[in-house]
């Protein structure tokens, strides 16, 4: 393949999942910057393996493979701040009206929440319910059968629904 075939492709795989990439990234990793560094680093992975001539059949599950193993290796290297070393970098929460800050709490919960599950539960309710993704679209992406993909959203979906109804048994008794 030439040059000018492979950036042709490379564009059309970037103008076609870019956006739904940085999305993906963003949703598993809520850093706007380090979704955009994800993004582009799995684009640039995706350019090596096109220069390389190599068959690409479903260009979908390649770029957000790429994506997931980038998300992995970034959360097992990230360490965890302190807010006491958040201020001194400048980090000051705002202040909010009281509506905002109660929406604000209910989002932090859910995410949370989410977070609380195991990886490949949060993992497939992402995908599902943030990125649209179908359930055979999903087991592409994730190289699994699609039977397996949709017993674990039925399973994340259970665990969730139970931990959101755990959580506001809590608060209710501490009223």
């Amino acid at each position: 393949m030439k040059d000018s075939s492979h950036e042709k492709l490379f564009l059309e795989f970037y103008d076609k999942y870019a956006d739904a990439i940085f999305r993906h990234c963003y949703f598993r990793v809520f850093d706007r910057d380090k979704a955009k560094d994800l993004t582009q680093e799995a684009f640039m992975k995706l350019w090596k393996y096109i220069i390389k001539d190599q068959t690409i059949k479903y260009p979908q599950a390649l770029i957000f493979k790429i994506a997931n193993n980038l998300i992995i290796d970034y959360h097992r290297k990230k360490k965890e701040a302190s807010l006491e070393k958040m201020q001194e970098d400048g980090f000051q929460p705002s202040i909010n009206t009281e509506e905002q800050l109660l929406a604000n709490i209910d989002a932090a919960q859910l995410i949370e929440t989410i977070n609380s599950l195991k990886d490949h539960h949060r993992e497939v309710l992402l995908l599902r319910y943030v990125q649209g993704f179908k359930p055979k679209e999903i087991s592409e992406i994730l190289g699994q059968t699609q039977n397996v993909v949709s017993v674990r959203i039925t399973r994340a979906k259970i665990k969730l629904r139970r931990l959101v109804e755990l959580s506001e048994k809590k608060y209710e008794t501490s009223k």
